[in-house]
């Protein structure tokens, strides 16, 4: 059987949702895929609005349990070999791109977790090095090829097989909210695959929730630090070749 499972985990947001789903369905007609919502305790009318769409699998946690936990959860139920974890404020400006997924994995036995943006390096502090940022926003994008490898792919979108997920052991859940993509492409990677970007134009819309979290910088530094101790024999890590170098070469000296 050949598809996609696309999981979102929401909290609150449910106008931003329903158009993320609607996107979603709109570009994607006469494709092999099925949408999970993973509701993190939404205070909002998401239940009333998502849980009697039938054409959707809705899951409904009564508390915030992060997102790692969410779409660990959400994998659970999915009924397709290939999983595609995003956020609901992305919106792809291409049709049918669940095929494009779908028939890269089947093109590239190597890829591990494939997205949407990604750095070629990660450096020793767990931060990503800005001339080695692949991306394909429509406003401006860093990617030419039809796709890149990269060290790891962002978190607003990360697509992988589910038996790699199931290898890997899925998402550590004690990367709620950040450090949570950065940990799963260095898993595929140690575990022999490769990660990468594709050309494939989006928009992000930045409604995120995260700017309801109390006290992120703290979480973000105790996860950072987490983060830092599971993988400092690891790094820094780089894909970047000879060729890449020279182009961030060139881009630095032009300002």
């Amino acid at each position: 059987m050949e598809g996609l499972s696309i999981i979102i985990p929401v909290y609150n947001k449910i106008e931003m949702t329903l158009r993320c789903i609607e996107d979603i369905r709109r570009k994607n007609r006469d494709c092999d895929y099925e949408i999970i919502v993973f509701d993190n305790g939404s205070t909002d009318d998401t239940p009333e609005r998502l849980s009697g769409d039938k054409a959707l699998k809705y899951i409904r946690s009564r508390e915030n349990l992060g997102i790692s936990r969410a779409c660990n959860e959400g994998a659970e139920r999915a009924r397709y070999p290939l999983l595609c974890f995003m956020h609901n404020d992305l919106f792809i400006s291409k049709n049918k791109w669940v095929k494009d997924l779908i028939g890269f994995f089947n093109s590239r036995p190597d890829a591990g977790v494939i997205g949407l943006y990604g750095a070629k390096v990660i450096r020793r502090d767990g931060s990503y090095r800005s001339k080695g940022i692949v991306h394909s926003r429509m406003d401006n994008p860093t990617i030419t090829k039809a796709f890149e490898p990269v060290a790891v792919v962002d978190g607003l979108l990360m697509a992988l097989g589910r038996d790699l997920f199931s290898k890997v052991g899925g998402f550590n859940t004690l990367f709620t909210i950040h450090y949570y993509d950065k940990d799963l492409s260095m898993k595929t990677l140690a575990a022999g695959y490769k990660n990468y970007v594709l050309n494939i134009p989006f928009e992000h819309r930045c409604g995120s929730t995260r700017k309801a979290i109390s006290d992120e910088d703290r979480v973000r530094e105790e996860l950072k630090s987490a983060f830092l101790d599971i993988w400092k024999e690891h790094l820094p890590c780089s894909v970047m070749g000879f060729a890449d170098w020279l182009k961030s070469v060139i881009r630095g000296l032009r300002g």
